[in-house]
C-alpha cells in the first residue's frame, strides 16, 4: 500500500470542554489531508507527467464530498507534537473515488512500539462540472494518480449490527 503522510499541527483552540481534540476538528485534520493529496506532485508515477497534481488533473471540475464516515477509537489530547493523517485511496468509480484515512501518533515507533490510532475514516469524492453540477468521469490519467496511493480498505469495527 502506498499512502500519504501529512503531518498535522494541532491548535489548543482545538481543544473542546471536554479536554480533547472535538469529534469535528478531526474532520477537518482529515479534510487536510485530503487536499494535500490533491495538491501532491507526481513523481515517477507511470501515465502521470512529473510535476503535475492531482488538482492539475481535474482541471476545472470540482472534487465534492458524497459521503464520509469516521470512527473514533482513542481520545486525542493537545500535544505540541504533530499527529499524522494517511490517506490512501480504496476504490476508483467512474466518477468517483473513495479515500481512506488513519489519524496517529507515529512517535511512539521510535520506542518501538504501535502507533496509536485516534481515529479511522472514509470518505466518497465525486468529479463534477462546475457548470453542469452533474458527476463527470475520471480521466486515465487521474486514474493513474489515484492507483499509485491505493491499498486495502480501512475496516471499521464498531458498526451496529446488520451494518
Amino acid at each position: 500500500m502506498t499512502s500519504l503522510a501529512v503531518p498535522i499541527q494541532m491548535r489548543f483552540a482545538d481543544i473542546d470542554s471536554y479536554g480533547h481534540v472535538n469529534n469535528v476538528t478531526q474532520l477537518q485534520y482529515l479534510e487536510d489531508a485530503r487536499v494535500r493529496l490533491s495538491a501532491t506532485r507526481a513523481q515517477g508515477i507511470e501515465g502521470v507527467p512529473d510535476g503535475v497534481s492531482f488538482g492539475d488533473l481535474s482541471g476545472t471540475r470540482l472534487k465534492v464530498v458524497g459521503r464520509q464516515e469516521v470512527e473514533y477509537l482513542a481520545q486525542l489530547h493537545y500535544r505540541l507534537d504533530p499527529v499524522t493523517v494517511e490517506v490512501w485511496v480504496s476504490h476508483i468509480g467512474a466518477t468517483s473515488y473513495v479515500l481512506n484515512y488513519r489519524l496517529c501518533d507515529h512517535t511512539q515507533e521510535e520506542s518501538g512500539n504501535d502507533p496509536t490510532v485516534y481515529a479511522i475514516g472514509q470518505s466518497t469524492t465525486v468529479q463534477i462540472g462546475r457548470e453542469s453540477g452533474r458527476p463527470e468521469r475520471l480521466n486515465e490519467q487521474q486514474r493513474a494518480f489515484l492507483e499509485h496511493y491505493s491499498g486495502d480498505p480501512v475496516t471499521f469495527g464498531r458498526r451496529p449490527a446488520g451494518d
